[in-house]
Parts: C-alpha cells; structure tokens; sequence
C-alpha cells in the first residue's frame, strides 16, 4: 500500500498544484512554456489561484512581457514568490502578481534597472532600433508605475530606473510597493 501511495505522490507534479516554477534567462522558450501553463490553468479551471515561484536574472523584455499580458490575462489570480534572485524582468514578472500576495523571501537579491541593448545594422536600421527602445522604455515605465507605490516619472527615475543598478534590500521592495510580504524565517531548535 505505501508503495502506490509514493508512486501517486511520485506521478502528480507541481502542476497539479496549480505551481509554475520559473527559473533562470527569460527567453521565448522560457516565456512559451510559462504563457502555455497559464492558458492550461484557466482551460482547466481545476485551481483557485496560481502560484508562480521566480527566480529569474531576468532576460529578453518582448518574452518578459509576453508572460505579463497573459498574467493580466489570466481570469485565475496569480500570486507570485521570489526566490534566490528576482532581478530586471524576473522583477518586472514578479510584481505582476495578485496585490497583497507577492512574496518574497528573506534572502532575495532584488535588482531594479534600466534595460540595456545592443544593436547593429544599417544607419536606416539603427534609427528603426531606436524608436523600438523607446517604446520598451516606455512599456518599462508605465509596468512600475502600475505596480509600484511611485508615482511619478521623476521618482521612478531618481530611486528604481536610475543610470546604475538598483540592488533593494527587500524591506525596501516592500517600501517601494514592488513586493508585499516578506516570508518569515523558520527559527529551529536544536
């Protein structure tokens, strides 16, 4: 008897759970799999809620953002954890989830920044480059400026998107509205 029962426990996976772990360079094929699991979710509609668990250096901005406007989509609340690293557009699909359940854990290294590209081409192409960076910074801004407690361009600019790197502590992803809760650590006894 206990043998089947660690073999159900075997066969039934995170996704059964309604867990998406998301781990490592956002990319498409990284950003595909995520959007599928999310459109399986609300297919299904066997969950109450998602909970995506993230530990991203962040990566490419259309795949990021591709795995927002589905979070957005979704019609089953996302909550989010960040776990290990949270950083660039690990942080930007971070703060996507449920307000008052995006979590973070005590350890988090959390980086906040302005995007970086690299471009080559034609002088034509270059100029057609720059108005696509443009519009991501843009996309970039109103994504904080949603799901943050700031305000302002200004102040947005001065504190998270400034010309160096932001690295936050996560009492101040909390003060800065980016994440919610800090999860407590277990003390043990010995």
């Amino acid at each position: 008897m206990a043998k089947d029962g660690n073999k159900q426990q075997k066969e039934n996976g995170l996704s059964d759970y309604g867990i998406i772990y998301l781990s490592g360079a956002i990319d498409s094929g990284t950003a595909e799999g995520v959007c599928k699991e999310i459109i399986e979710y609300n297919i299904r509609g066997e969950v109450n809620q998602i909970q995506m668990i993230i530990n991203s250096p962040g990566g490419s901005c259309p795949a990021g953002f591709s795995i927002i406007d589905i979070m957005e989509w979704s019609r089953i609340p996302i909550y989010t954890t960040g776990i290990g690293m949270i950083a660039s557009m690990g942080l930007l699909v971070f703060m996507t989830g449920e307000r008052g359940r995006r979590v973070i854990t005590p350890r988090t290294s959390i980086l906040s920044h302005r995007f970086s590209a690299f471009n080559f081409g034609n002088h034509s192409q270059l100029i057609a480059s720059r108005k696509e960076e443009d519009l991501e910074h843009e996309r970039i801004l109103q994504h904080y400026l949603s799901y943050s407690n700031i305000s302002s361009r200004e102040e947005l600019e001065n504190y998270l998107l400034r010309d160096v790197d932001t690295w936050l502590a996560p009492d101040e992803a909390i003060q800065y509205g980016l994440a919610d809760v800090i999860e407590p650590l277990r003390t043990r006894s010995y």
